[in-house]
């Protein structure tokens, strides 16, 4: 008879810092002297039955600035190379625990090792927000989706009538995708309701195939603040699901729309000696799921080529259950 093991684990609310807000994240630690199959792994995702879970294959010493953890992340049926609000919440679980370096304890830095390469991480003890720079290989696909088609693909009327450009695919890593639609005022926003048209025919390989995912990314921009960050409200929907955070598609918004803003930027201002242009957005999703998130991203432009140079994401998360499963 095979021995049962017994696992620790914890679940976050993530991107906020408030529990019953925010995106769901359990996180299961496996100890240096266990071992667990693929399909255990994805056994225990399943049971959870959270957008993903995180296996966190940990050491016998507590968490220490500097130090690196390996992640896999899993869905309820797939294992993802990466995912936003994972990834934070596993920083903020290792940042809250972990040991500060002499200079300054309220600054703990690390790594995370996803199945996309290793993530630095950097979190605040004080505002207890994590901010992690994400491997990015972004790209914005040859197709857009037109107005016209919006119409044609069954997207409700209200929708269709209130989108306002056509709206790009973009790639931030290959393999996950969104479709950015941009609509008119967050009254609007509020009418969008899961069971969105499939819409994965004819897009960019390698960024996108079969089994990538894809996901619409409704947003309405709210303009700019005072101290420049410029303010989203967003919804994502795949399917017949809807997301209250995702942190993919908020980089990839964010990446696009930096680009569109440099693109628009009087040139005189380009004459600055930095190589790089940086933009800030402030994005809040699962309002209208009654599960605000409140996600944080920082966009780095190569002036000249307006390639992507770095994506940061941020945010809080707060610990609602602690735990052990048996499998």
């Amino acid at each position: 008879m095979a021995q049962t093991i017994r696992l620790p684990f914890v679940t976050l609310d993530v991107f906020t810092n408030e529990r019953y807000a925010g995106n769901p994240l359990a996180v299961v630690r496996v100890p240096q002297s266990q071992t667990i199959s693929q399909e255990q792994k994805q056994i225990i995702a399943r049971e959870f039955n959270y957008s993903e879970t995180v296996i966190l294959h940990d050491e016998e010493t507590e968490y220490r600035a500097g130090a690196s953890r390996t992640i896999d992340i899993f869905m309820t049926d797939a294992e993802l190379p990466f995912a936003g609000h994972p990834t934070i919440g596993t920083a903020c679980l290792l940042g809250a625990a972990g040991i500060g370096n002499e200079h300054d304890e309220s600054q703990i830095q690390g790594t995370i090792v996803t199945k996309t390469g290793p993530i630095p991480f950097r979190y605040d003890s004080i505002t207890q927000a994590a901010y992690a720079e994400v491997p990015h290989n972004f790209h914005i696909h040859k197709r857009h989706l037109s107005l016209a088609e919006t119409a044609q693909r069954g997207f409700a009327k209200l929708l269709s009538e209130n989108i306002v450009c056509p709206s790009p695919f973009v790639s931030i890593v290959k393999g996950m995708t969104s479709a950015l639609v941009q609509l008119s005022s967050n009254e609007i926003l509020s009418a969008v309701t899961p069971g969105q048209p499939d819409l994965g025919d004819d897009l960019d390989r390698p960024w996108h195939s079969e089994s990538s995912l894809l996901c619409l990314y409704f947003f309405v921009n709210n303009g700019m603040r005072a101290n420049g960050t410029v303010s989203l409200s967003t919804r994502m929907v795949v399917g017949s699901l809807e997301d209250p955070a995702t942190g993919s598609a908020a980089l990839g918004l964010s990446a696009y729309l930096a680009i569109q803003m440099l693109q628009d930027h009087p040139r005189s201002d380009l004459t600055s000696a930095e190589e790089h242009w940086t933009s800030r957005f402030e994005i809040e999703q699962g309002l209208d799921m009654g599960r605000l998130s409140r996600i944080e991203t920082e966009v780095w432009l190569n002036r000249t080529t307006k390639e992507v140079q770095k994506v940061v994401l941020g945010g809080s998360a707060v610990k609602v259950m602690e735990g052990h499963l048996s499998i």
